[in-house]
């Protein structure tokens, strides 16, 4: 009886966010594989099972996990004076961002499917914004969409991060290029030669490309008469 009444005052000290935020602490240092319910019941100084209170299962916590990273982007509020172009481009950037602050975690973030209250938030406040700005919902949905396949196929390759591997380091990337003989590959050792600054600037590619795709967004628009 003891220990259950401590067990049960322990876990009253616990909220569904402390579980969360030890639980993205645990990702962010030891990475996924590191991410067990014995590790998240030492973190929190509870027995690994208190966790299960707010959560059926270990998949859950991944999804909290999720959503603790995209509470981390700000909520775009309307403005009828700025163009929806100018609202993708931004919240691009604000997705890139936290990501990035959290690289272990991306295979969370990149493959759970927003289904939790504050990703629905992020969603309605960023279509709320593309809307104001010229869009109607259904365009701005896909502009959400293709901006957050592109974000995410994006960081994975910046962040570099498989679990259960370590990144892989720029003083290796650059090794191998170095490496490249021109009677094999006279085209690509051309390109690393010209563009060798620009191949590990990676806000500078980020956002080449991401205007690109608003530019090709627009014009995709423009074509199926969505906006004049």
């Amino acid at each position: 009886m003891a220990r259950r009444a401590a067990g049960a005052g322990t876990r009253e000290h616990l909220t569904r966010e402390r579980v969360v935020g030890a639980a993205l602490a645990i990702a962010d240092r030891d990475g996924l594989d590191g991410l067990t319910m014995r590790a998240l019941g030492r973190e929190l100084g509870v027995d690994p099972m208190a966790a299960y209170h707010w959560f059926p299962n270990k998949e859950a916590i991944l999804q909290g996990v999720g959503e603790a990273v995209l509470a981390e982007i700000p909520l775009v509020p309307p403005d009828p004076g700025r163009r929806w172009q100018d609202v993708a481009v931004e919240a691009g950037r604000a997705y890139r961002a936290a990501m990035l602050a959290h690289p272990r975690a991306i295979p969370i973030v990149s493959t759970q499917p927003v289904l939790t209250p504050r990703g629905f938030a992020l969603i309605e406040r960023t279509l709320a914004a593309l809307t104001s700005g010229g869009l109607a919902p259904a365009a701005g949905l896909e502009t959400i969409n293709t901006i957050a396949a592109f974000v995410i196929g994006s960081v994975v390759v910046e962040a570099g991060v498989t679990p259960g591997t370590e990144p892989v380091d720029r003083e290796t990337i650059s090794s191998a290029y170095a490496g490249v003989v021109a009677d094999d590959f006279p085209f690509l050792t051309a390109a690393i030669g010209e563009a060798m600054r620009e191949l590990y600037d990676d806000d500078a590619q980020f956002e080449i490309a991401l205007d690109a795709l608003v530019r090709g967004l627009e014009a995709s628009f423009r074509a199926r008469g969505i906006v004049s």
